[in-house]
C-alpha cells in the first residue's frame, strides 16, 4: 500500500490578509492671526500666533517656503508691499522660516532693549484701574524690561492704590513679587466686597452708624452674633470679612 498523499497547505488569498489602514491626518482647528500692517507693538504677539499655526498643522506646510508663504498671505498694509519686493527679488531670507522671521523683525519689531519699556513701567499707576488690571499691565511691561524682581517689587508697591498699599506695608519684599501681586489682587477683592452692600448689611450699618446717644456702642464680637438666626452661611462670612476691614481701616 501507497502512504496517502500530505495535502498541500491551502494557498494564501488575498481575503486571509489583514491591511492596516495609515491613520489619518486631521487639521487642528486653529484661527488664522489678525491680518498685520506694520505696527511694531504687535509684531511679536502676530509672529507668535504664526508660529503656533505652523507648529500645530506641519502636514499643510511641509517645506520653509510653504511656511514663509502662509506667514506672507497673513500680511496687509505697508508690510504686504515690502513682502511682494521680498519674494519677487528672490531675496535669500524666502529660503528658510526662521531668516524671513528673523529679517521681518529688523523691519517691523521693536529693538531687544527699547528704553521706553522702563519709562513706561516707572510711570505705570493704578488710578482708576482695579488691582486685577493694573497687574495685568505690570507683568506684561515687567517681563520685557529686564529689572530684577527688587526693584520690579518695589516699582508695583509704589504703583499701588495708597489704601491698598497701606494694608500691605506689613509685608516684606522678601515675599517675592509674584506673592506680593497674589496679596494685593486678594485684599482688594475683599475690599470691594465689603463695598457691595449684602442682604442682611443693613443692620450691620445701623449698628455701626448709631449715635452715642442712643446706646453705648457694642463689642466688635457681638456684631458677628447680629441676627444670625436669619442670615445665610455666606452671608455671615461676608459680614465677618467687613468686620475685619472696617477694624483695620
Amino acid at each position: 500500500m501507497h502512504p496517502a498523499p500530505t495535502p498541500a497547505p491551502p494557498a494564501i488569498t488575498s481575503a486571509n490578509t489583514t491591511i492596516t489602514p495609515s491613520p489619518l491626518l486631521y487639521a487642528s482647528p486653529m484661527a488664522k492671526p489678525a491680518p498685520y500692517s506694520d505696527s511694531a507693538e504687535d509684531c511679536n504677539c502676530f509672529l507668535l500666533q504664526c508660529s503656533l499655526v505652523l507648529e500645530m498643522q506641519p502636514h499643510m506646510f511641509p517645506t520653509e517656503q510653504s511656511k514663509v508663504a502662509f506667514l506672507i498671505t497673513q500680511l496687509s498694509g505697508k508690510a504686504l508691499p515690502w513682502a511682494d519686493s521680498i519674494w519677487s527679488q528672490k531675496h535669500p531670507a524666502i529660503q528658510s522660516y526662521s531668516s524671513f522671521v528673523y529679517h521681518f523683525k529688523e523691519v517691523f519689531g521693536k529693538p531687544s532693549w527699547d528704553s521706553s519699556i522702563g519709562e513706561k513701567l516707572y510711570n505705570l499707576k493704578q488710578g482708576k484701574m482695579s488691582v486685577n488690571e493694573y497687574a495685568l499691565q505690570f507683568r506684561t511691561l515687567a517681563a520685557k524690561s529686564g529689572w530684577n524682581e527688587q526693584v520690579l517689587l518695589t516699582s508695583y508697591r509704589q504703583g499701588l492704590d495708597p489704601q491698598v498699599r497701606l494694608h500691605l506695608v506689613a509685608y516684606e519684599d522678601s515675599i517675592g513679587l509674584e506673592r506680593f501681586i497674589q496679596l494685593s489682587i486678594c485684599f482688594a477683592t475683599r475690599m470691594q466686597s465689603c463695598l457691595e452692600e449684602p442682604q442682611g448689611q443693613s443692620q450691620l450699618n445701623t449698628i455701626l452708624c448709631r449715635p452715642d446717644s442712643v446706646s453705648p456702642p457694642e463689642p466688635a464680637h457681638e456684631l458677628m452674633q447680629l441676627d444670625s438666626s436669619r442670615l445665610t452661611p455666606a452671608e455671615r462670612q461676608r459680614i465677618c470679612v467687613c468686620t475685619v476691614v472696617l477694624l483695620g481701616m
